[in-house]
């Protein structure tokens, strides 16, 4: 028995966020079927790295999903898909403001054939505001996010993070405003529509900057790697790369210089405390610090850190990460034989339940494998079939 057996989704999305949440619900038994475009599915159908003409990208982001071609956007697309409404407990897609109400398939057209229906919808910039339908990309929305501003060294300019983190915030919210929908669906017999956009997902993870903004005025500046708390709590370049040190008592900043040979800075009034640290640390200590630590590998400092339980860990490289023994047995990473590029390996899905595992992982299906098996499932005969497929409606 799987945690989301029996529950049947639609995704209607293209690219990263919203089928990385139907990834996260196919992971525990939910059955998915992607709709795509005829011409062409998914555009992560393209994305890079490629091998042997498919994407790597689109295939671990819909696992284990299957794939019906229908084109939602004419009228004949739009009525089959309404067909499918009745089969299915949830739909999941990207759309701005007024999109699928356009075409005649918005929530409440859908809710009025399937009245417990749940609805999640990803954006941008949200439903509603005058901000709903504009022009957007990750990166535009990380500036208006905040996030952006927040991020990078102190002086330059601000940069936005290189692994998707937004996304990935948005598509966690939106796997788990799935899974809450059902729950109260269960309790009270109800669907309803569910608001996910990149933008909130953001100002979510800014902690109290507003706070202290709406309170105090201060205005978070960009401080690159270190914590303006206390010192030194850095990234600092080593004979063979970097690594990141978090001294944040004042045993620690002993033991520190104990381990790393800074006996000198142990006994200097300047750095006496961690008043003293932090305080024109750019300009003092840290040149200090980064002058030294050069010397060593950033194993060995982390290695010499970590007996004195100061927290530190080398900057690990994606090769470098992949065989760490914890890696390994927390099985953060899936080892799998794909049939369609061999040995491959995963992110796994970042929960874990302790009675209701993961389904195994297997290849995204190939575009349109699906389709005919599902226009038969909704009564539309093969002739029809033929006939939709002439016209690339499927």
């Amino acid at each position: 028995m799987l945690a989301l057996d029996n529950i049947k989704i639609l995704d209607l999305s293209e690219k990263l966020t919203v089928s990385l949440a139907t990834m996260y619900l196919s992971s525990y038994g939910a059955e998915v079927t992607k709709i795509e475009r005829p011409d062409g599915g998914d555009r992560a159908r393209q994305w890079e790295p490629m091998k042997d003409g498919s994407s790597l990208y689109f295939n671990y982001l819909n696992s284990a999903k299957k794939s019906v071609t229908l084109d939602i956007t004419t009228k004949e697309g739009a009525e089959i898909l309404k067909k499918m409404i009745p089969y299915y407990d949830v739909i999941c897609l990207s759309a701005q403001a007024g999109q699928m109400e356009e075409m005649g398939i918005g929530y409440e057209d859908l809710k009025a054939i399937k009245p417990d229906l749940i609805y999640a919808v990803y954006s941008y910039f949200g439903q509603t505001g005058p901000d709903k339908n504009k022009p957007a990309s990750s990166l535009t929305a990380q500036a208006k996010g905040v996030a952006m501003d927040m991020t990078g060294v102190h002086g330059e300019y601000p940069v936005q993070s290189a692994p998707s983190i937004a996304e990935h915030y948005s598509a966690a919210y939106l796997a788990t405003g799935v899974v809450m929908a059902l729950i109260d669906k269960n309790i009270r017999g109800v669907g309803q529509k569910i608001d996910i956009s990149l933008t909130d997902s953001i100002y979510s993870c800014i902690e109290a900057a507003p706070a202290a903004y709406s309170t105090v005025g201060e205005v978070h500046k960009r401080k690159g790697n270190f914590d303006p708390s206390c010192a030194p709590y850095d990234t600092f370049e080593t004979s063979d790369g970097y690594g990141a040190i978090g001294v944040a008592t004042q045993k620690q900043w002993e033991k520190f210089c104990d381990v790393l040979q800074l006996d000198d800075l142990k006994e200097d009034p300047r750095f006496i405390d961690n008043e003293g640290r932090r305080t024109d640390y750019m300009d003092v200590l840290r040149p200090i610090l980064a002058e030294r630590l050069i010397a060593y590998t950033k194993t060995e400092i982390e290695n010499r850190c970590r007996t004195q339980g100061i927290p530190c860990c080398a900057v690990l490289t994606i090769p470098e990460i992949t065989d760490l023994p914890n890696t390994l047995e927390n099985g953060y990473m899936i080892s799998t034989m794909s049939e369609k590029f061999g040995p491959l390996r995963y992110p796994s899905v970042p929960f874990v339940l302790s009675q209701t595992k993961a389904v195994p992982f297997s290849d995204a299906p190939e575009l349109g494998s699906d389709t005919a098996e599902c226009m038969k499932q909704i009564g539309i005969a093969q002739e029809e079939i033929s006939r939709l497929k002439e016209n690339h409606v499927i």
